[in-house]
């Protein structure tokens, strides 16, 4: 009801672990984990907050655990049912940087990281259900990539054809709406289509690599001509297209709408496509926020950069 967890109380000083069939009294003091409004709601419904702290009991532990058994992946915390099996109480879970508040609906992926409070005898048998093996993040299964890109170029391929007008996702395109149906769907039997961070950072920096030396390869052969027969004017006009959009989206995002930083910066280089303006970023900063913020925008604006060149194209 609050979107909240509990993760300890104390009641007559003496310190548990919640389960389903324990009973709040007068007087106890309950530990809750969620979001703000989360625990406002916690606070509006059993009391107010207090500054004395629940000590943990000698025989409870709080644990990280890391979720790489395949098994668990794509299924709910209540499907698991670890509080009813072994009292065991998921407190968070961190996933790309992000601290996520838990519930029974909570679907695993590869990966996460779960904070967990436990009686000490169950949390190795707790650990052996999500797997928590280090080793199994720095393993890159290359199957699913090379199907997902392979996929991805048949898609592009297919073309809609409108009277005159003809439409294609073309090769990017492709890869690109390939790559979130399988991002999203997880898991396919036993076929993983999610990375790990490390392998997703790897593959981020070696594709920018290439990225930027295709780039680089085709604009230098031209620059000295470019320059030669436009001057500075053109380059001129390529900054000011580049930075009034992005002045103008800062100022409105932040006074009118209030958006967190890392993920206006996100937001940004993904309404850009600007893959090297994601490297930057990332290099600046610990946390994977506005590489999430760049996910959710890149696609809306890939699509509409290809259908725009598309309809122009036509027009012209």
């Amino acid at each position: 009801m609050t979107k909240s967890v509990i993760s300890r109380v104390m009641h007559e000083n003496i310190v548990l672990v919640p389960g389903a069939d324990v009973i709040l009294h007068l007087g106890d003091i309950v530990k809750a984990v969620g979001t703000e409004e989360a625990l406002n709601r916690v606070k509006l419904l059993i009391g107010p907050e207090t500054d004395v702290e629940i000590p943990i009991d000698s025989n409870f532990d709080v644990g990280s655990i890391l979720v790489t058994n395949k098994d668990v992946v794509k299924k709910t915390l209540g499907q698991l049912n670890v509080l009813d099996t072994y009292h065991a109480t998921i407190t968070r879970i961190r996933r790309s940087g992000i601290n996520i508040s838990p519930s029974p609906s909570s679907k695993l992926q590869f990966g996460d990281k779960l904070i967990v409070v436990c009686h000490k005898d169950n949390m190795k048998d707790v650990s052996s259900i999500f797997g928590d093996d280090d080793s199994k993040l720095s393993n890159t299964d290359f199957l699913p990539i090379a199907a997902g890109i392979i996929l991805g170029i048949l898609v592009g391929q297919l073309s809609i054809n409108f009277n005159s007008f003809s439409f294609s996702l073309g090769l990017t395109g492709g890869i690109l709406f390939v790559a979130l149906i399988l991002g999203r769907t997880g898991k396919t039997g036993p076929i993983m289509w999610t990375m790990t961070g490390a392998a997703n950072q790897l593959l981020r920096q070696f594709g920018l690599l290439f990225f930027l030396a295709t780039v680089g390869t085709s604009a230098g052969s031209s620059l000295v001509q470019t320059f030669q027969a436009y001057g500075f004017e053109l380059f001129i006009y390529g900054i000011l297209i580049t930075l009034l959009p992005l002045i103008i989206t800062t100022v409105a995002a932040r006074l009118f709408l209030n958006i967190n930083l890392l993920t206006l910066l996100g937001t940004l280089t993904g309404s850009m496509t600007s893959t090297p303006g994601l490297a930057a970023v990332d290099n600046l900063v610990e946390t994977d926020a506005p590489a999430i913020a760049y996910a959710t925008v890149y696609p809306i604006a890939m699509v509409l950069l290809i259908i725009t060149v598309q309809v122009i194209s036509l027009l012209s």
